[in-house]
């Protein structure tokens, strides 16, 4: 086969595994794993799948070529996120369905107030590797981050986490509290780019 026949015009993030060894971590995860999908999803010429189908895939045993099959996909992300106090490390691979291989593999290790550029260089990576076009405007979205307090993107995280997991009142009104807590909570949505979470 050629290369045309192995172009990846579609992929799935899949869940990032949370190997910090606290289960309290997993909103970190999810959000880190929402955070990417939504960088990726910027770019046109690239059909990104949602969230929400990715997610039923969460630690499940399912084969790759079986998860791509079912999500109808030409590449697959799969990697980890590792929360240790300040600092956050992602490991991220790239696997081309075709094929069943890795083609790409990175770890990226910042300080959490950096984790906003870390999501835009993982998105990078994946978008220079499976070598869509990208226009100069999504580019520009795609490379957009600035530093966020660590506290004021925890929050943020542990707001999207407590909103997609019950639609209770309790967990509503929690979710609300963790997105109300800090003023500075609008400029990091406006920075993130999800308006749309809210």
């Amino acid at each position: 086969m050629d290369a045309t026949q192995h172009k990846i015009k579609s992929l799935a993030v899949l869940p990032l595994k949370n190997l910090s060894g606290d289960p309290a971590q997993e909103y970190f995860a999810d959000g880190m794993t929402e955070a990417i999908i939504g960088r990726l999803s910027m770019i046109r010429g690239l059909r990104v799948i949602s969230r929400t189908s990715v997610m039923r895939f969460k630690d499940t045993p399912t084969s790759v070529p079986e998860i791509a099959k079912t999500l109808g996909v030409d590449a697959l992300v799969e990697g980890s996120v590792i929360r240790e106090g300040g600092r956050v490390r992602v490991h991220a691979q790239l696997i081309r369905v075709a094929t069943d291989e890795h083609f790409w593999s990175e770890t990226y290790d910042r300080e959490l107030g950096d984790a906003l550029v870390l999501e835009s260089e993982v998105a990078q990576a994946i978008a220079g590797r499976v070598e869509v076009t990208v226009t100069g405007a999504e580019r520009a979205r795609l490379v957009a981050a600035r530093q966020v307090s660590p506290e004021v993107y925890e929050s943020y995280l542990k707001g999207q986490f407590t909103e997609k997991k019950d639609n209770s009142r309790a967990e509503v009104e929690k979710s609300i509290a963790y997105f109300e807590g800090d003023p500075r909570f609008a400029d990091l949505v406006r920075r993130v780019g999800l308006d749309q979470a809210r």
